[in-house]
């Protein structure tokens, strides 16, 4: 499904944590690991620190003149600002040789792509190029000279991308090299066409991996119920079993059907309450989980904001999340 793995880096050691995840899914998949190092358009314009040394001004970062100022003797300031580019430029190349090399020895096919530009709109772009591109991101990293915010990045590319995304949240002191052990894929669910568009990505992916699929419908406690309808009130116990037993009897019929499709190893889970405390419950149980979702979905007793719930896990459970952003929801 996959036949390329796109990891945008911004040079920190936060950014790198998605490269166990990238080499996993790329060793699996056999597809191409292409990495991704943008440097963001340098400004013209000086200004100074609260202590008064004079700053040379990035789009979102700042570099201590007296970093700079020796590298050429007062030429031109377009000349200057070429120069720095080209050297940026130069050191972007150098970092992606020296932090693919690991996973180049793994027996995993490279490339780089270096380019100046809003990130954002270079990752987008690039994966573009290829829908059957997955896009391996870290949700944050470190500012700074050449360095992104990559929370607001990874936000961004969500919003405007058409290509899967895999989305982890880093930890200090996370793992940047080798390849991470995966066993599980968690698929949160909430019986809509819109919710059930990942699941051609997550049987692909299980295949390929070998996970287990742990299929999770959460449904609204009777409480949930006397809030939002209007029953007597004796008849929201009647009518939660009601919507019990119409989700179980939908989970068990994507079990058997993704047994089917070849998951050898499929189970669900019933659960009642907040989605996202549920999911994350589930996420953190089960041993060397990822999550598999969908990033919108309806709302309404029983359906759930899903952009939502993939936030809250993503942040929240230390597991790699698997999004595609969901098209209309077909009827």
């Amino acid at each position: 499904m996959y036949k390329r793995i796109l990891v945008p880096l911004d040079g920190s050691t936060i950014a790198e944590q998605v490269l166990p995840y990238a080499s996993a899914f790329a060793k699996a998949l056999g597809a191409e690991v292409t990495m991704l190092r943008c440097i963001e358009p340098v400004s013209s314009e000086l200004t100074t620190d609260p202590e008064g040394n004079r700053l040379m001004a990035q789009t979102s970062s700042l570099r201590p003149w007296s970093e700079v100022s020796g590298e050429l003797s007062t030429p031109p300031q377009g000349v200057f600002l070429d120069h720095l580019i080209h050297d940026l430029l130069a050191r972007a190349k150098d970092y992606l040789e020296v932090t693919s090399k690991p996973v180049r020895d793994s027996g995993i096919a490279i490339s780089h792509a270096v380019h100046e530009g809003d990130p954002a709109s270079r990752i987008v772009d690039l994966a573009a190029e290829e829908l059957t591109t997955l896009i391996a991101i870290s949700t944050r990293g470190r500012s700074g000279i050449t360095r992104w915010v990559l929370g607001s990045v990874t936000s961004k590319v969500l919003e405007a991308t058409d290509n899967p995304m895999l989305v982890i949240h880093p930890v200090e002191g996370g793992a940047t090299r080798g390849a991470a052990r995966l066993a599980n894929m968690v698929v949160p669910l909430d019986g809509s066409k819109t919710a059930e568009q990942i699941l051609p990505h997550a049987v692909a992916v299980a295949r390929a991996m070998n996970l287990g699929v742990v299929l999770v419908r959460v449904t609204p406690t009777p409480s949930d119920y006397y809030r939002y309808m209007e029953y007597p009130a004796g008849r929201f116990q009647d009518f939660s079993k009601e919507v019990d037993q119409e989700a179980e009897r939908y989970l068990q019929d994507l079990n058997a059907e993704l047994n089917e499709q070849g998951v050898a190893r499929v189970s669900h889970r019933l659960m009642h309450g907040q989605p996202a405390v549920a999911v994350i419950e589930v996420a953190k149980e089960v041993p060397n989980a990822m999550a598999a979702m969908t990033t919108h979905g309806r709302t309404g007793v029983g359906r759930w904001v899903l952009g939502s719930v993939a936030d809250r896990v993503v942040r929240h459970t230390g597991v790699p999340v698997l999004l595609i952003r969901a098209k209309d929801e077909q009827v």
